[in-house]
């Protein structure tokens, strides 16, 4: 018998899995999507695009938004071992030290900011460094934009004229905030993506400790008062399974993944499970609660002269504090810049009438709070975008401060005519043409109080024995930044705070 079951094999599912077996445990990680050792799409720098919306995405839907022009928004998350850290833009964003800040408040003395450090050393391997404040002690490496067509000295010159700190400013380093400079990707030296699945996986998939079954999803946990003791399984036969294990069941199915999973089990907010006609075993009112996301915008300029496209989404950023937006002193937009139409997005773009290039303003603090249930049929999935008109005017200043950057000294010698938005009309346009860029969070959030979080610090769910949550939907408040990071930080304390209380 195992002595863990993992129900998904994302990014904080792929750390645990290789922790408990490097410590001689007994493992069995059950996948809802394929187990590819290998496929150019994923495992390509250009590749990933071509997998959203496909068999390797969960491609969830939004009820229509009704700050958002009632449109209906796609949220991509991955549906493959390996998880969406198998499909994103491999973007290496740590965040602001508030989110670090926070898990250590919420968590306590396992949290402490020495220990979540020792969990990213264990992540992190910086091949550009050594440089202060970073490791490169990890297990996935890190790098600078390594392509020379995805990386502009202009826009960074453009941002040292009006004011920001630039050459070639590090924002993984001891200050995240007020600066540009290159963005950094889990790029491997052969110039590959370096995921979770093949730096933490890959090399244990034959270890007599691990069993992967794939194409596999879980249906419920089940429970025998109040204690988790074994997971109820669909497989890819449509037969189902019930397996049992010897310590704990964790579920990292991600923050909408996780929540749906535990309201099925009949744990969550009673008025929620009863709509549901679904059997109350543990009553805990914050699941699927607290539901918080990252929104892009493209801001696009037609360029003085045909450049290079790109072999990369983005390869510059600037992150800073418009608007206030966050209440803890994070920079609250982050601001994607690439100088060219990139190349994975070319089947994706409208037809061109000029090059031009993309300012991609993130809103990475919004104050917009929505939730993801189960209605007994469905996934209910509303995060209320731009609910708060503070989004709004947050998004309003970061589209005033890509036209002062095209216009600065740097940029100026490429940009021509502003194409979008239009002069008038900011707002309309943001409601009309503002996305997801896929990093939900929250759901399952941290805390010492069963009423507004449903984790403890060991991530134990509230009332519930041997049945833990690890993953994104945990983070106590939305990252200042790409949350992935920060899905392997929570997977790296989890396998280490598990395997000192066994």
């Amino acid at each position: 018998m195992h002595d863990y079951i993992i129900v998904g094999a994302g990014s904080s599912g792929s750390v645990l899995a290789r922790r408990f077996v490097d410590a001689g445990k007994k493992v069995l990680l059950i996948e809802a999507g394929h187990l590819v050792k290998e496929t150019a799409n994923i495992d390509k720098i250009g590749g990933f695009p071509n997998l959203w919306g496909s068999k390797y995405d969960w491609n969830y839907e939004t009820i229509p938004q009704k700050d958002l022009s009632n449109r209906v928004i796609n949220i991509n998350q991955g549906k493959v071992v390996g998880g969406s850290g198998s499909i994103n833009a491999m973007m290496f964003v740590r965040g602001h030290k508030s989110n670090y800040e926070q898990l250590s408040e919420k968590g306590g003395e396992l949290w402490s900011m020495s220990n979540l450090n020792k969990a990213l050393s264990k992540i992190e391997n910086y091949i550009d460094g050594p440089k202060e404040g970073r490791f490169q002690t990890g297990i996935i490496q890190v790098r600078n934009c390594p392509d020379p067509t995805s990386y502009c000295p202009e826009f960074q010159q453009s941002a040292k004229d009006i004011g920001y700190k630039s050459d070639d400013w590090d924002y993984n380093g001891p200050i995240q905030d007020s600066g540009a400079g290159p963005l950094q990707f889990n790029i491997d030296e052969n110039g590959d993506r370096h995921s979770p699945f093949k730096a933490y996986l890959k090399e244990i998939l034959d270890n007599k400790n691990l069993e992967i079954i794939s194409n596999a999803q879980v249906k419920r946990i089940t429970l025998h008062n109040n204690v988790a003791n074994g997971v109820e399984v669909e497989l890819a036969d449509g037969s189902l399974k019930k397996i049992t294990c010897n310590k704990k069941i964790i579920i990292s199915a991600g923050a909408l993944g996780s929540p749906i999973l535990l309201e099925k089990s009949g744990i969550g907010d009673p008025k929620i499970l009863k709509n549901a006609n679904i059997n109350i075993k543990v009553e805990a009112p914050s699941v699927g609660k607290n539901l918080m996301d990252h929104l892009q915008l493209p801001v696009l300029f037609k360029l003085k002269k045909q450049l290079p496209n790109p072999k990369l989404l983005t390869g510059n950023v600037l992150f800073a504090d418009l608007n206030n937006n966050s209440p803890y002193g994070a920079p609250d937009i982050q601001l994607n810049f690439t100088p060219a139409a990139p190349q994975p997005l070319q089947r994706l773009l409208p037809p061109l009438e000029f090059p031009v290039m993309i300012f991609l303003p993130i809103l990475v603090q919004p104050q917009s709070v929505g939730s993801v249930h189960w209605d007994g049929e469905r996934i209910k999935l509303d995060p209320q975008y731009l609910s708060n008109q503070n989004d709004i005017e947050t998004l309003k200043k970061a589209i005033d401060l890509c036209i002062k950057l095209a216009n600065a000294n740097g940029l100026n010698q490429l940009a021509s005519d502003a194409l979008l938005p239009p002069k008038e009309g900011h707002e309309d346009y943001i409601k009309e043409n503002v996305t997801t860029i896929w990093h939900p969070v929250g759901t399952c959030r941290i805390g010492g109080n069963p009423m507004d979080s449903v984790v403890n610090q060991k991530l134990q769910v509230h009332g519930v024995e041997n049945l833990h949550v690890v993953d994104s939907s945990v983070t106590p408040y939305v990252t200042g930044g790409n949350n992935h990071v920060l899905a392997l930080v929570v997977g790296e304390m989890a396998a280490d705070i598990l395997l000192n209380s066994a």
